[in-house]
């Protein structure tokens, strides 16, 4: 079983709607790897849009939060340039500001 197309590794699920944003990052020159986590369900509404927030810069890279609903996944971005990444969320028509803390 291949675990990796490219850049975009997809060992776990990936949230519905949440890959066509990870390939518009794969674009991106200083994007070296992306890596999903496994999807945890949590307290909230089923359905709803796609979120993606950048959650913490990372020694890597950025770590990303994306939201659907009652689902979340982590997505781990490793990359040199951590803006060149919030503009390619901001042009995926996705808020990447960071989400706050309680």
């Amino acid at each position: 079983m291949r675990y990796r197309d490219g850049i975009l590794k997809i060992e776990h699920g990936i949230l519905p709607g949440l890959k066509e944003v990870l390939l518009r990052l794969t674009e991106v020159e200083d994007v070296r790897s992306i890596v999903p986590g496994r999807i945890y369900a949590t307290r909230g509404r089923p359905g709803g849009a796609l979120t993606v927030r950048v959650s913490a810069p990372t020694a890597t890279g950025v770590k990303l939060i994306a939201r659907r609903g009652s689902s979340v996944q982590e997505v781990f971005v490793v990359c040199d340039d951590r803006a060149a990444v919030e503009q390619v969320l901001r042009a995926a028509g996705v808020d990447p500001r960071r989400s706050r803390r309680r």
